[in-house]
């Protein structure tokens, strides 16, 4: 190890990879507060563990989304196991992210390392499609953030690398295939429909490579669809509870995507956002085999496969433009496959540069010395981040300190804007189990923001006498009980 490390001309490559690694997605995760659908997702994961809700009906409050079915459970199952094993801080779900996230980065290399299974320079680069990958925005801003296309990202990858695999195989090809199937299937459990992209894979590498036959191409695509529809049938007939999930799933989620659902303004939002996501890549890669010419030919024999990947990533993407309901992070799930495809264009470039650098030389020293010095930086950085708070400033402080007055599972009164305020819905809940309510209904407690207008407030409510920086707390002592 220690020749490797001093020998190697690859390492400051990796070093930089982990060193962007830790800096756009470790530095953020360290620090309290997350986006609305990563605390929505640990809110219900954090209630499953404790209890609340089971597998199949999950739960979220008392008041809104007793029976949470906005996605199917596999994200909460998962998170709940990592609860009940490690504790409730909000480092575990910190942690359960990265474990997802190290999971990706490892099929990515796995997924490289095969494509270049007989060409070992450019094989030992695999931190560049890491690279490519973590460095695009929307795919280090969702890790960051604990959405849910961190789980499925991994499920849709790994179904796909198996595929592969199986392609490639000539004896228990069946049993690679059923693997890839059962990943598949988690893929969908974690998203719904649109974990089932890598469905297309087989077609697409058939019609990108004529490397295997039309035969083979219908057989396995048959085996893949057939294993996916085989556990789901089984789970539908044998297990209570599932098909009330998915009938909820598929009213509440699906429907209103396609009925009332409007987040955006054009059905070509994403396509626009998956240019933007890849441009920088395509420039470079653009860039270098300007310069290196003579790497262009040597691209070219991995064509086929890098446009397989490619469709196999605009086949998780395009599907989303059907709706009005488009977010940047949908998109994550398809970027291993287009960080892949586009990187084994520039790697021959990249690995005929790098077989030339004379690591004894004293350029090559001082730029392993810099990327050193960047990683120390980043973990120095990310160091300081602990304890502070990225998102909900303004209010999360208060929503620690109502958790010391007001009893776990309580129901508050709310008045004014704070109805909408989800953030404030969710946050109450991942970190003290106490559920919003804004109807007529008195309950002991009330939150307003210390702006408001008092008239907000009924007759018979005091402000408790806590030391708070956005909203101030009440309480009416006649009001006995807070349950629903």
């Amino acid at each position: 190890m220690a020749i490797f490390l001093r020998s190697s001309n690859v390492l400051p490559f990796w070093i930089l990879t982990v060193t962007a690694i830790i800096g756009l997605v470790v530095s953020q995760l360290i620090q309290d507060g997350m986006f609305l659908d990563g605390v929505l997702y640990t809110s219900v994961s954090f209630n499953l563990a404790e209890g609340r809700g089971t597998f199949w009906d999950p739960h979220f409050s008392k008041t809104v989304y007793d029976s949470f079915h906005e996605q199917p459970p596999l994200y909460f199952g998962l998170l709940a196991l990592f609860y009940k094993v490690l504790g409730t801080s909000i480092y575990v779900e910190r942690f359960f992210v990265l474990v997802f996230l190290g999971g990706t980065a490892f099929y990515i290399h796995k997924f490289w390392q095969l494509i270049f299974m007989k060409e070992d320079k450019i094989a030992k680069n695999s931190w560049l499609p890491i690279l490519f990958w973590i460095t695009m925005p929307v795919c280090f801003w969702a890790y960051t953030n604990g959405v849910e296309e961190v789980v499925m990202s991994f499920f849709a990858l790994t179904s796909t690398y198996y595929l592969y695999v199986a392609v490639l195989s000539e004896k228990k090809v069946f049993l690679k295939i059923l693997f890839s199937g059962i990943l598949l299937f988690l893929s969908s459990l974690t998203k719904g429909v649109q974990g089932l992209f890598p469905l297309v894979a087989i077609g697409f590498y058939w019609l990108t490579t004529q490397q295997i036959s039309f035969k083979k191409m219908m057989l396995y695509s048959f085996y893949l669809l057939t294993i996916v529809v085989t556990i789901y049938s089984f789970l539908l007939i044998a297990v209570d509870g599932v098909y009330e999930s998915y009938y909820k799933y598929f009213e509440s989620r699906i429907i209103t995507t396609f009925n009332d659902a409007r987040v955006i303004d054009s059905r070509f939002y994403l396509l626009r956002r998956l240019t933007y996501e890849l441009l920088p890549m395509l420039v470079a890669t653009a860039i270098f085999l300007f310069i290196k010419k003579k790497t262009f030919s040597k691209a070219k024999e991995k064509s086929g496969l890098s446009l397989w990947l490619f469709l196999v990533g605009l086949s998780g993407a395009l599907p989303l433009l059907v709706t009005l309901e488009q977010r940047s992070f949908y998109l994550v799930t398809t970027l291993p496959f287009f960080s892949l495809a586009i990187a084994m264009w520039l790697a021959p470039a990249i690995t005929s540069m790098i077989e030339k650098i004379e690591i004894e030389k004293l350029g090559f020293k001082v730029f392993k010395i810099i990327t050193l010095i960047l990683l120390v930086g980043s973990i120095v950085f990310t160091e300081k981040q602990i304890g502070k708070i990225k998102r909900y400033k303004d209010f999360l402080p208060d929503v620690y300190t109502f958790g010391t007055v007001i009893p776990k599972g309580d129901i508050v009164n709310t008045k004014g804007d704070l109805d909408g305020n989800w953030g404030l819905k969710t946050t109450m809940i991942r970190h003290n189990y106490i559920s919003l309510f804004s109807g007529e209904k008195r309950y002991k407690y009330l939150i307003i923001k210390k702006d408001a207008s008092k008239d907000l407030i009924p007759l018979g409510y005091n402000r408790v006498p806590i030391k708070t920086q956005a909203l101030d707390l009440y309480i009416n002592e006649k009001v006995i009980t807070t349950k629903k």
